[in-house]
């Protein structure tokens, strides 16, 4: 058994994952899971030392739970990273600290994201953290946007220092890549995914638990009534005017451009749905 692997899952991340390879080095090995590059993607992997697998796309879920059945075997501790992601010196000693520890299971880790030259430090990132770092052996990720572990039986703490998320991308790709994560959002409440979920998992001990609750409440506000709240609590409430314009117009994009979106693509399918069922 070694002790940390690290994760990446990738598709046409030839500009991001260079940098994402490099800040992690040599401190453990890294396994790419790749749906189907058409870019250098998957020669990068190799050329940096990766051990590398592809798999056809169904949903993030699948996509992490595949990876982690692939290390589940050889490695005590997963670390999941994002290609446009990076480590920092810092966040690495203080995972070095938990990785001894008998008595943790998971631990969240938040992010520090670079807009137009700028680091957010507030609105939803002054609160956001991911379960990142897990024991392969306890982790399986359900939902398939926006997925997340079931952590209530875990023994979970959140670490002080942030990953960074700095994505060489254009801005285009974030708006391309979320208006297919609100469709899929959308065609989860229209076939009442959530709904039917309700608020199995729910606890108040972990963020993931808190979360269900969140979701279930934010599903039972009313439509294009709910995108102008989501930004009120991030801008006033979270404080995303303190990172100046960056910040605010982050939280405008995240917080009520994409929802709003999500509503109209709601909107949009129960009107096709209807239609069919009349035809």
């Amino acid at each position: 058994m070694q002790e940390l692997v690290v994760i990446i899952l990738t598709l046409d991340e030839e500009p991001n994952l260079p940098a994402a390879l490099a800040s992690v080095g040599t401190r453990a090995p890294v396994l790419v899971l790749d749906s189907g590059s058409s870019d250098r993607t998957q020669e990068i992997a190799r050329e940096g030392g990766a051990e590398l697998h592809v798999r056809k796309f169904d949903d993030y879920s699948s996509q992490r739970n595949h990876s982690l059945d692939l290390v589940r075997d050889r490695f005590r501790w997963v670390l999941f990273l994002d290609a446009d992601e990076r480590m920092t010196p810092e966040l690495w000693a203080e995972i070095d600290q938990v990785l001894p520890r008998e008595d943790v299971d998971g631990v969240y880790i938040g992010w520090v994201f670079e807009v137009l030259g700028r680091d957010l430090r507030h609105g939803s990132f002054g609160i956001a953290s991911n379960l990142r770092l897990m024991r392969a052996d306890k982790a399986r990720f359900g939902r398939a946007t926006h997925e997340r572990v079931d952590d209530r039986e875990m023994r979970v703490i959140r670490l002080r220092h942030k990953i960074r998320h700095a994505d060489a991308k254009p801005l285009a790709e974030w708006f391309r890549k979320h208006i297919r994560y609100a469709q899929w959002e959308a065609k989860h409440y229209v076939e009442g995914t959530d709904k039917a979920r309700g608020l199995e998992g729910f606890n108040l001990r972990t963020k993931a638990g808190r979360t269900v609750g969140l979701r279930w409440a934010y599903n039972k506000l009313p439509l294009f009534v709910r995108p102008f709240l989501h930004l009120g609590r991030t801008v006033v409430l979270h404080g995303a005017w303190r990172d100046g314009l960056p910040g605010l117009m982050y939280a405008g994009m995240q917080s009520l451009w994409y929802p709003m979106m999500t509503d109209l693509f709601i909107l949009e399918e129960k009107r096709r749905r209807k239609h069919e069922d009349e035809s």
